[in-house]
């Protein structure tokens, strides 16, 4: 039996590896909104459809975690609804649940472009809190996949903890355990929220928050586009695609169902999980969404500020004949003299998960501002003047600002610091002469 644990994201040793997504993003972004579960008005609407049919689902015995639970799954489907024993919810209305969920399952595939892969299968619903969930907390519900050993699967799960949320004091609004809010579309977009999530599990670097949330408002009824207003207040990088590059739900669509192809095929980068193949990144993501909206999506993905600039990636070709290079819309700076390289050479992005060892607090300003362009093996044959800006408002209290410099980061030693840097605290930049590509850090001495 496999071990069922609720992983959250964990930083081991300076490696920050994704194990789950919680109802948010498992890496954090820069500040948006954090939870699907955070307190707002129901969405969607009904779009006039018929109620689905309320049926008997065939119901099964299982241990989770070594307890006793209802399991309750037509053949063939993705999904069951789960219920630890002695179960406290009616079984009419657990009926009443799978026959909301799913009449809009197609629908969520279709927007999504791929459905769970096979390993998340089934995906446990759980509506209570219990011995995997656990109470409920702030957020209205979350997600996480099974793992055994360290190969993740199978199986996985949605928690929602609906019972408990029937039973909200005043002044929250308590949603009754009926037969009628468990059919309503509008009350499906979170757990299409967080069914959404796993979706993405194994086959992407991130669970992103603002994809997710973009899928459930489409499947709930609430949004036609992503230029829809929801998006624009609840998911801005969505929003921002479709103001900046034309994208909408089509594309996205697409995307996934490109990056699924990418990831089947052995064609991701990030390593998460044993046994399973690399997870793609979101640069490569970001790349498919660029051929699909014909031009650049790097502003855009900035520009929601829910993915930190070098999460989003960036690419520049640099020339013997020198000049200014300008990336990540102008976060970072190459000044290359005529004569720095012998050919031309494609600067690539790596990893933003690799960094270098700081005091925690400021373990998120150093992830910010950690950029790596590949090769890193590219050495110039003149000094070249590296600067890369910072965000000040990411300097944790009580740090400070005037210790900042720049590092470079080899793959395989410690962190060194670069001689001669100069801090702008005016510009919020860090500056150097530098003669290789490589990892490159803004951080305090």
């Amino acid at each position: 039996m496999p071990s069922l644990q609720a992983p959250r994201c964990a930083l081991l040793g300076l490696l920050l590896v994704f194990m789950s997504a919680c109802g948010d993003d498992p890496e954090p972004g820069t500040g948006g909104p954090s939870d699907a579960g955070v307190s707002r008005p129901d969405a969607g609407v009904d779009a006039g459809r018929p109620p689905p049919e309320v049926v008997a689902v065939p119901r099964t015995q299982v241990t989770l975690g070594g307890r006793e639970y209802r399991a309750y799954q037509r053949p063939g489907d993705t999904f069951r609804i789960v219920c630890e024993e002695p179960c406290p919810i009616d079984e009419t209305y657990l009926f009443a649940r799978y026959a909301g969920f799913l009449a809009v399952k197609d629908d969520l595939v279709s927007v999504a472009g791929v459905d769970v892969s096979p390993r998340m299968v089934p995906v446990d619903i759980h509506l209570a809190g219990d011995s995997l969930c656990g109470p409920k907390g702030a957020a209205s519900g979350s997600s996480f996949m099974n793992q055994t050993g360290l190969e993740p699967g199978p199986g996985s799960n949605v928690c929602l903890w609906e019972l408990e949320a029937s039973r909200a004091p005043s002044p929250e609004v308590a949603r009754p355990l009926t037969v009628e809010n468990a059919v309503a579309r509008e009350n499906q977009v979170l757990v299409a929220h967080e069914y959404s999530h796993i979706v993405l599990f194994l086959r992407h670097e991130l669970s992103h928050e603002w994809l997710v949330r973009a899928i459930s408002y489409r499947v709930g009824g609430q949004a036609s586009s992503l230029c829809d207003a929801i998006n624009q207040q609840f998911a801005p990088t969505a929003w921002e695609l479709c103001q900046r590059n034309g994208l909408d739900y089509a594309q996205l669509a697409e995307g996934l169902r490109k990056t699924d192809t990418l990831w089947s095929t052995d064609g991701g980068t990030v390593l998460l999980h044993a046994g399973v193949p690399l997870a793609t990144s979101v640069y490569q993501y970001r790349r498919i969404l660029d051929a699909l909206a014909g031009g650049e999506t790097l502003a855009a993905c900035i520009a929601g500020g829910e993915l930190r600039a070098n999460q989003c990636g960036d690419s520049a070709r640099f020339t013997p004949v020198g000049g200014t290079v300008s990336m990540y819309e102008g976060r970072v700076r190459w000044e290359l003299p005529a004569g720095a390289l012998t050919a031309e050479v494609q600067v690539e992005p790596g990893t933003w998960r690799f960094g270098m060892l700081v005091p925690t607090q400021w373990n998120d300003f150093m992830f910010a501002h950690d950029y790596d362009f590949e090769p890193a093996s590219g050495v110039f044959k003149q000094p070249v003047r590296l600067t890369v800006g910072y965000d000040p408002k990411l300097i944790p209290e009580g740090g400070l600002e005037s210790s900042l410099t720049l590092y470079w980061k080899p793959d395989d030693g410690p962190a060194q610091a670069v001689s001669g840097a100069v801090l702008d605290t005016g510009a919020n930049t860090v500056s150097a002469s530098v003669s290789r590509l490589g990892r490159y850090i803004v951080s305090p001495r």
